[in-house]
């Protein structure tokens, strides 16, 4: 019998630029994955003013965690906060938190202080006792009590603020676990119940954790009640991010409404200035502090721009498109956001949710001052 000739070589090399030239098309393209299979319950908190009811309910959901509780945070400052990840701990519950290296003292103070029974005020913890009392995990990790933590050491941020609780629901948006962050600045707070949210950033902080490259591809989730959740992490997906907020900025047909705590990325100004241009009334409320390091002098005249109010910080990552779209989460418009640092990019599309967006930056711009 004659043996089967054996394919060229050039099919092989052709198969593999088409796979890699599809996967550069989708990334760039802001492709996502199917949805996966069931609807996500959201709910938006808005701090400072709603500190009150988002620490009970989060409290609540931490108390009744009952496996896992998997937490990548810029930082771990509050200490109310502390305490109740270090009870959650010792129920027996599997804590690990992912966070910023150079925040390290700051997170094992506050859980210290927690395990200490402490649930206000600064940790009555001195850093030189937290450190001592952390037990080398290998390297970049460690354990304080029933707690592993791993930090990052890459370039760039881990700029995340997400939690992860059993397989049922996820808390994000751009609110840093910390005193200032939930008590003095302007934030927003999403809680997103269902397993689709939490298979989703399970595997974004697996990802983070076990230090791969690429964390899971942008998704989209059904959200009860009508509409849609687009999930975007940073850096592996960061030009899918970007690609996606200028693709709802140059779908804007009334007004836009920005409230960053940094915008310097040239497409975002860009797709503004277009927006202007087309007759879209384009308002953009700045944290003062970064007005200096952001580009507004870029932006075209007829976008109308304040400074913030807020004594503390504007903290918000946050756009509003046509009363049908939100833009938030961690990340900030900047380079940075896209190719550097770990980020997550929520984009709902929900009018309802989006009307409620529009009156809290609307009561933030108010009390603004025009540049």
């Amino acid at each position: 019998m004659p043996r089967p000739k054996p394919k060229p070589a050039w099919l092989g090399y052709a198969l593999l630029v088409l796979l890699a030239g599809i996967a550069l098309w989708q990334q760039r393209s802001g492709y996502t994955n199917p949805p996966p299979a069931g609807e996500v319950r959201l709910e938006a908190f808005f701090l400072p003013e709603q500190e009150a009811a988002a620490r009970r309910d989060l409290l609540a959901a931490l108390a009744a965690c009952e496996r896992s509780a998997d937490l990548a945070l810029l930082t771990l400052n509050d200490t109310q906060l502390g305490h109740a990840i270090a009870q959650t701990a010792a129920r027996g519950v599997r804590v690990r938190i992912f966070s910023e290296r150079e925040h390290r003292a700051d997170t094992l103070t506050t859980l210290l202080a927690g395990m200490n029974g402490q649930r206000s005020g600064r940790p009555q913890v001195r850093p030189q006792e937290a450190l001592a009392r952390a037990v080398p995990l290998g390297e970049h990790c460690e354990r304080l009590e029933r707690v592993e933590l791993c930090y990052d050491d890459r370039p760039g941020l881990m700029h995340h603020k997400f939690a992860v609780l059993d397989d049922r629901e996820v808390w994000t948006g751009s609110t840093n676990w910390s005193y200032s962050g939930w008590h003095k600045n302007d934030n927003d707070l999403l809680r997103l119940e269902g397993a689709p949210a939490a298979r989703l950033f399970h595997d974004a902080f697996a990802a983070l954790w076990r230090r791969k490259a690429r964390p899971p591809a942008p998704a989209t989730l059904a959200v009860a009640g009508g509409g849609e959740l687009g999930v975007y992490f940073s850096p592996g997906h960061g030009e899918a991010a970007l690609a996606r907020i200028v693709r709802e900025l140059d779908r804007a047909a009334s007004e836009v409404w920005v409230a960053a705590f940094v915008l310097t990325h040239p497409r975002i100004l860009e797709a503004l200035n277009a927006a202007a241009r087309r007759g879209v009334a384009v308002r953009v409320l700045l944290e003062r502090r970064n007005l200096l390091d952001s580009r507004e002098e870029t932006l075209d005249p007829r976008v109308e721009v304040r400074s913030d109010a807020n004594p503390a910080a504007m903290h918000l990552k946050t756009m509003v498109v046509d009363d049908r779209v939100v833009v938030t989460g961690s990340f900030n418009f900047t380079r940075s956001a896209v190719v550097r640092n770990d980020e997550t990019l929520l984009v709902l599309t929900q009018p309802q949710l989006a009307r409620r967006y529009k009156e809290v930056v609307w009561e933030r711009w108010k009390r603004g001052r025009p540049r």
